[in-house]
């Protein structure tokens, strides 16, 4: 099975990463839980594969996989277990991330004309001189979508309510800056391949 990354982060919480390359007709066949029917091949192979992830992860803190359900909000969470979860598609790759206590949050994206076009609608005007720069770009939306999992809530503005900046080349600060959920993150990113795998809690 081509699991492309499987990392320890450290006692509460690992990620893990993978390389879809099984046919969609093998895939239902490794699924741990049976799979929504009215899904096309792409996203069938990319909730398979999430839970796949998700199972490894929870079987490596000895916890009893049973499944997993959604808030009202999207939010994944574990079924009898108090442990959080998030979960990241970007065909052909997957990604999930646990945490033994606390709202997570995980996203891997590769730089795409997709940034380009839509960053006035997510970069705060303090991240405006990265805005030529689409590795930038493509790190600010990752951090901005994992801080967007934690909070776990609907009505949150990537531009107006999240603001981060790049503390290193491997951490960004991020800020959530919604009146009454006030809060400050640290995003870990990284290159896997040409993706680029931004989490934190």
């Amino acid at each position: 099975m081509p699991l492309l990354l499987d990392k320890q982060i450290d006692d509460h919480s690992a990620y893990a990463v993978w390389n879809i390359q099984e046919t969609f007709l093998e895939l239902p066949y490794l699924s741990p839980e049976p799979f929504p029917a009215d899904l096309n091949p792409v996203r069938q192979a990319e909730w398979i594969v999430g839970r796949i992830l998700v199972k490894s992860l929870c079987e490596k803190f000895g916890i009893g996989y049973q499944g997993i359900r959604k808030y009202e909000t999207g939010k994944p969470f574990l079924i009898d277990s108090d442990a959080h979860i998030s979960i990241s598609h970007s065909f052909p790759i997957a990604a999930a991330m646990i945490h033994l206590e606390r709202p997570c949050g995980i996203d891997m994206e590769r730089p795409r004309a997709k940034h380009e076009h839509v960053k006035m609608k997510y970069l705060h005007p303090s991240e405006m001189a990265y805005k030529d720069d689409l590795k930038k770009l493509c790190a600010i939306w990752c951090a901005k979508e994992v801080i967007y999992k934690i909070f776990g809530r609907k009505f949150l503005s990537l531009k107006h309510e999240i603001r981060v900046s790049f503390e290193s080349d491997e951490i960004i600060k991020g800020e959530i800056l919604k009146k009454g959920h006030e809060g400050t993150h640290q995003i870990y990113y990284e290159w896997v391949k040409d993706y680029l795998l931004a989490f934190g809690v």
